[in-house]
C-alpha cells in the first residue's frame, strides 16, 4: 500500500520550486480534462499517505483509507510500470496505521476527492536573474495552517510541530502522485524523536471551490495518526551470502580495510554502541567466530585489541597481553558519510577461506538524537541485522606499477594481497630489484602490502622480479606460492616536476578558526625541504604585508621519505591566517634540490603567483532541539 512520488527524488525538506511550482500553476483554473474527481458536496479525505522509505525517501504508505469509498485509490501505476495497492480492495477494510515513518524526512499527503480552494496556498513567482517573472511559482501553506500537526514529545504528550508544505491540484485517484492533496512538511522532521506518535487535524478553512468544509467527521481532532520509526537498519553490506559464492577478501573486516558498513534509518549516538553489559563496556553488536583481544583493561574497565603481529608486546596498551582465543572486543568509528552511517570491523585480522557472520546483538539498545532507545530484537537477516560472509583463499590481487608504466619517482612498487601479511614476508633470495634504490629495504603494511622502500631515482628504468616459487605467509599461516616468474619494468619520469595548491584565485576555507594555512607543492621526487628558503618566495597579505611563514614537509603519505609514497612541500604561516586575500608567489629562477639520496633540481622558469582568498570555517549547525 505505497506509491512513488515524483516531485521528491532524492531530496529532503522542502522541494518546493520543483514540486509544489509545477503543481501551483494547476491551481489557476479548473483542468478542463476528466479528472474522475467527485465535486460534489464538501471535500472528503479519502487517504492519507506518510513518507516511511529511508533508504530512497520516495515512497509514501496509507496510514488511513475511508471505508466503503469507491473513490478512495486501490491499484495505483507508478512510472516504472509497475502497480501497487494503495487501499485493500475490500472497501470494508481500513489502512493499518504507520509505524515506521522515515525518521529524518517524513512528511504527510491527505488526499481529498475533490479539487481545493486554492487560496489554502499562497504562491510566489520565481524571478530570474533580471528581477523578470519565470512563470515558475513556489507554494506555502506555512500562513493558512490548514492542519494541526502534533507529536509526542520526550518530555510526555503531544506538541505542536512547525509545518510548510503545499496544495497539490494535480492527480485522482489512479494517478500517480495521487491527488489532489495537501502535502504537509515538518519545518524540522528530526526534532521529533524515534518511536513517537504523530496526528493530524484539518482546520476548517480547508474547503472546496464551492466553499465546503471537510466534513466534521473528517476534521475530528487527531483523526489521521502515524508513528515515527524506531532506529532500523536500512543498509548492510557485505550482503548475506550464506553459501559463500561471493567470498570477499579477508581484509575487508580488517580496520583499514572497507569494513562492515550498515546505514541506519537515523543518528545513532555512537556512544550507545559500546555501553551493553554489566560494566556497561560491552558492544551491541558481534563478530562470529570470535578474534583474539588484549586482556588486560584499561584503567576505564574496557580493552583494546592487539595489533596484527600478535605477540603479547605489540598491544597497543602498554602492559596490555594478548589472548588469541579472547572474548568478543572490536571497534567502531564513523564511516564518514552521515550520521547515521558505520563502519565495524575487528582490530586483528581474519582468516582467508572462513565463514564468518556479523550481527546486532538481540536486546542491544541503541540512543537517537533525542536520547530515546531503540531496543533490537533477534537478528534478522530480513531486518539486516545479520549477514553472513565468507573470506576468499589467501592470494594476490594485484601489483603496481605496471610494466611500461613510466611513473613519479614517488611511485613505490608494491605487490597487494587480499590478507595482511607477516613481517618476513619475502625473503631476499626470492626477488630481484634492479638497480636498488637508495636506503632501500621491504616492508609489508597493514593494508595487505608488500612494499619495496627507497628513494628512487628519477629518469631511470627499474626492474622488480619476484621469482616462481617465492612464498608468503599472512597473518594466519596461509601461505601463497608464486606459480611463475612476475617480471615488472618501469621508468620515473625524466625530470622534476612541481604542482601548487590552492589554485590561483581560490578560495581556503580553514578546517578551524587556529589551522595554518598557506601553499602546498607536490613533487615528483624525494625533495630536501631545506632548500625551499624564505628567498625563493613572497608571501603577502592584502595590505602588502609580509606574512611569517615556515616551510616543512607534508603529513603521511606524503612526508618525502623513503617510505612515503608522496613528497610535499608546505609553506604556512606561522599563525593563523586572518580572513581576507592573499598573494604567493614562488620567485623565477628558485631552485629546489632533491634530497642527497637523489640527484635532481627544480627551477622555477617564471613567477608563479598564487592569490587566494582565506575564510574561517562556517559555525558549527546549532544542536536540534527535540521536542
Amino acid at each position: 500500500m505505497f506509491v512513488v512520488d515524483p516531485t521528491r527524488g532524492r531530496s529532503q525538506g522542502f522541494a518546493l520550486v520543483a514540486a509544489a511550482g509545477a503543481f501551483a500553476l494547476g491551481a489557476c483554473s479548473d483542468p478542463t480534462q476528466n479528472t474522475d474527481l467527485r465535486p460534489e458536496g464538501p471535500p472528503e479525505v479519502l487517504t492519507v499517505l506518510v513518507l516511511n522509505d529511508a533508504a530512497s525517501q520516495v515512497v509514501e504508505q496509507a496510514t488511513y483509507c475511508k471505508v466503503g469509498d469507491a473513490k478512495r485509490p486501490q491499484r495505483v501505476g507508478l512510472p516504472d510500470f509497475t502497480a501497487r495497492d494503495i487501499c485493500p480492495a475490500d472497501l470494508s477494510k481500513g489502512a493499518d496505521e504507520i509505524t515506521n515513518a522515515y525518521p529524518d524526512g517524513w512528511y504527510v499527503r491527505i488526499v481529498f476527492d475533490e479539487l481545493l480552494n486554492p487560496n489554502i496556498e499562497d504562491l510566489t513567482e520565481v524571478l530570474d536573474a533580471d528581477g523578470v517573472g519565470t512563470d515558475v511559482f513556489t507554494g506555502s501553506i506555512a500562513n493558512t495552517h490548514p492542519v494541526k500537526l502534533e507529536c509526542e514529545s520526550i518530555g510526555g504528550g503531544f506538541v505542536q510541530v512547525d509545518y510548510d508544505g503545499y496544495y497539490s491540484p494535480s492527480g485522482n485517484n489512479v494517478t500517480w502522485p495521487i491527488g489532489p492533496s495537501l502535502v504537509i512538511k515538518p519545518l524540522d522532521p528530526k526534532t521529533i524523536a524515534t518511536g513517537k506518535a504523530c496526528k493530524i487535524t484539518i482546520n476548517d478553512n480547508v474547503v472546496d471551490k464551492d466553499g465546503n468544509k471537510v466534513p466534521d467527521a473528517d476534521r475530528a481532532p487527531g483523526k489521521f495518526t502515524f508513528k515515527v520509526a524506531p532506529i532500523q537498519v536500512i543498509s548492510l553490506s557485505p550482503a548475506d551470502d550464506p553459501m559463500g559464492t561471493s567470498p570477499i577478501d579477508p581484509f575487508v573486516i580488517y580496520g583499514n580495510g572497507d569494513n562492515v558498513y550498515v546505514q541506519f534509518n537515523t543518528f545513532v549516538d555512537p556512544a550507545s554502541f559500546g555501553d551493553d553489559g554489566a560494566m556497561m563496556d560491552q558492544p551491541e553488536w558481534a563478530f562470529s567466530p570470535q578474534v583474539g583481544e588484549c586482556t588486560t583493561p584499561r584503567a576505564n574497565g574496557t580493552h583494546i585489541a592487539c595489533n596484527p603481529a600478535g605477540t603479547a608486546s605489540e598491544c597497543m596498551m602498554v602492559g596490555d597481553t594478548c589472548d588469541y582465543a579472547g572474548d568478543d572486543k572490536f571497534a567502531l568509528a564513523l564511516a564518514g558519510l552521515t550520521p547515521a552511517e558505520f563502519a565495524f570491523f575487528t582490530n586483528a585480522p581474519i582468516e582467508g577461506n572462513k565463514a564468518y557472520q556479523f550481527s546486532i546483538k538481540q536486546g542491544a539498545k541503541l540512543k537517537d538524537r533525542c536520547g530515546v532507545v531503540t531496543t533490537f530484537g533477534a537478528p534478522s537477516v530480513a531486518d539486516l541485522t545479520l549477514t553472513h560472509y565468507k573470506t576468499s583463499a589467501f592470494a594476490v590481487k594485484s601489483t603496481t606499477p605496471s610494466t611500461g608504466d613510466l611513473v613519479s619517482a614517488m611511485k613505490k612498487p608494491q605487490i597487494i594481497f587480499n590478507n595482511v601479511v607477516t613481517v618476513a614476508s619475502l625473503d631476499t633470495t626470492e626477488y630481484t630489484l634492479m638497480p636498488q634504490p637508495a636506503a632501500f629495504a621491504q616492508s609489508t603494511r597493514t593494508d595487505g602490502d608488500v612494499v619495496f622502500n627507497g628513494f628512487y631515482a628519477l629518469d631511470t628504468s627499474y626492474t622488480l622480479t619476484i621469482k616462481a616459487s617465492a612464498k608468503v605467509l599472512d597473518y594466519y599461516g596461509a601461505e601463497f606460492t608464486f606459480p611463475e616468474q612476475k617480471v615488472i619494468t618501469w621508468k620515473t619520469q625524466p625530470a622534476v616536476t612541481l604542482t601548487a595548491s590552492p589554485a590561483d584565485m581560490a578560495t581556503v576555507t580553514k578546517a578551524a578558526a587556529a589551522s595554518l594555512t598557506g601553499v602546498t607543492f607536490t613533487f615528483n621526487a624525494a625533495m630536501d625541504p631545506a632548500s625551499l628558503t624564505a628567498t625563493d618566495y613572497t608571501f603577502v597579505d592584502s595590505t602588502g604585508a609580509a606574512v611569517p611563514a615556515t616551510t616543512s614537509v607534508g603529513a603521511a603519505p606524503n612526508g618525502c621519505s623513503a617510505s612515503s609514497s608522496g613528497c610535499q612541500l608546505r609553506v604556512r604561516g606561522t599563525a593563523p591566517l586572518a580572513p581576507g586575500n592573499y598573494k604567493f608567489t614562488l620567485k623565477a629562477g628558485a631552485q629546489i634540490s632533491t634530497n642527497a639520496a637523489i640527484t635532481g633540481t627544480y627551477t622555477n622558469a617564471a613567477d608563479k603567483v598564487i592569490n587566494f582568498k582565506v575564510k574561517d570555517p562556517a559555525p558549527p549547525a546549532p544542536p536540534i532541539q527535540c521536542l
